[in-house]
C-alpha cells in the first residue's frame, strides 16, 4: 500500500513538471520555456535621481571590457543632466558618461564609459586628475560617515581610493580607447550591507566625473545627485536593486532541471521495488 502511495507521488510530480515544461512550449516543440502569468514586474521604469542596478547570474569579468554587461538601464551623466557642475565643459565629447550597475550576493558592479577628448593623469592627488568618483549610503540612512558609507575614487591610470585611502577589497579595471576610457569596478557588499542583499534593496548614490585637459589640477567636475560625493547623501539618488524577468525565468528553468533528475531518480528507485514481494 505503501508503495502504491510513493508511485503515485512521484506520477503526480512528473505531470506537474511536465505541464510547466510543456506550457512554454514553441510549436514545433523545441526549446520549452516555461511562461508565468501575472508575474511582478522585476525591472521597473526608471525615474529620476534613480538608477537601477540589475541582479547578474553571472559576475562580469572586471577587464575593463564591457561586452559581457547585459543590456540594461543607464544613467547619462553629462553637463545637461548633473545636479551640479564646476569649471568649463564644451560639449559631450569634452565629458559625459554612461553608467551601469549590477549586483550579486558578493558584490556591486558599475560599467562606466567615458567621452573624454583629452586624457591626463599627472598629480599626486587622486582628484585632481581624469576619474571618477563613486558616493554610496550602503544603509541608505543619509549619514555620511557610518562604516557603510564610501567615496570610491577610480582614476585614470589605475589609482584607487576610498575618502583618500587605500579601497581594501575593491576590484577595479580601466582600460582606454579613442575618445575615452571605460572603467568596470567590483564592490564588496559587506562594505555597504550588514546581510545578504534582495531585490528592493535601496542605496544612496551619486556619481562625480572629474576632467583634467591640461594637467595639474581638474578642469571641470559633474556631478549626478548632490553637490559632493563625500558628504550630504540627503541629496544623492538612489541605487535600486532589481532583478530582470527573464533571469527569474531562467533560474526557475534550471530549478525545474535539477527536479526533473531528482524524479528520475526516484522512479528509478521505485521501480526496484516493483519485483519485492510485500511482507506477510
Amino acid at each position: 500500500m505503501k508503495r502504491n502511495a510513493l508511485i503515485a507521488v512521484a506520477i503526480a510530480i512528473g505531470a506537474v513538471v511536465l505541464g510547466m515544461r510543456l506550457l512554454g512550449a514553441n510549436a514545433n516543440g523545441t526549446e520549452p520555456t516555461v511562461i508565468i502569468h501575472a508575474a511582478p514586474v522585476y525591472f521597473p521604469l526608471a525615474t529620476e535621481g534613480t538608477l537601477h542596478c540589475i541582479h547578474l547570474s553571472t559576475a562580469p569579468a572586471i577587464d575593463g571590457q564591457l561586452g559581457d554587461w547585459p543590456v540594461g538601464e543607464s544613467i547619462a551623466l553629462n553637463r545637461d543632466t548633473s545636479y551640479s557642475f564646476t569649471g568649463r565643459i564644451d560639449n559631450t565629447t569634452d565629458l559625459s558618461s554612461l553608467i551601469r550597475s549590477g549586483w550579486d550576493d558578493q558584490h556591486v558592479y558599475f560599467a562606466i564609459q567615458v567621452t573624454d577628448d583629452v586624457v591626463l593623469a599627472d598629480s599626486a592627488d587622486v582628484w585632481r586628475d581624469d576619474g571618477v568618483e563613486i558616493g554610496l549610503d550602503g544603509l541608505n540612512d543619509e549619514y555620511a560617515w557610518g562604516w557603510d558609507d564610501h567615496q570610491y575614487t577610480v582614476v585614470v591610470d589605475g589609482r584607487l581610493g576610498d575618502r583618500g585611502a587605500e579601497a581594501s577589497g575593491v576590484a577595479a579595471e580601466i582600460l582606454q580607447r579613442d575618445g575615452g576610457y571605460d572603467i568596470e569596478i567590483a564592490i564588496p557588499m559587506s562594505q555597504l550591507l550588514s546581510g545578504s542583499p534582495i531585490s528592493g534593496t535601496v542605496m544612496g548614490l551619486t556619481i562625480g566625473l572629474h576632467d583634467d585637459d591640461d594637467g595639474d589640477s581638474w578642469d571641470a567636475y559633474l556631478i549626478w545627485q548632490g553637490t559632493n560625493t563625500s558628504t550630504s547623501p540627503e541629496e544623492w539618488g538612489n541605487l535600486l536593486f532589481t532583478e530582470r524577468a527573464e533571469d527569474r525565468l531562467i533560474a526557475l528553468e534550471a530549478r525545474l532541471v535539477t527536479l526533473e533528475r531528482k524524479l528520475q531518480e526516484i522512479l528509478v528507485i521505485l521501480e526496484e521495488f516493483r519485483g519485492v514481494a510485500p511482507p506477510d
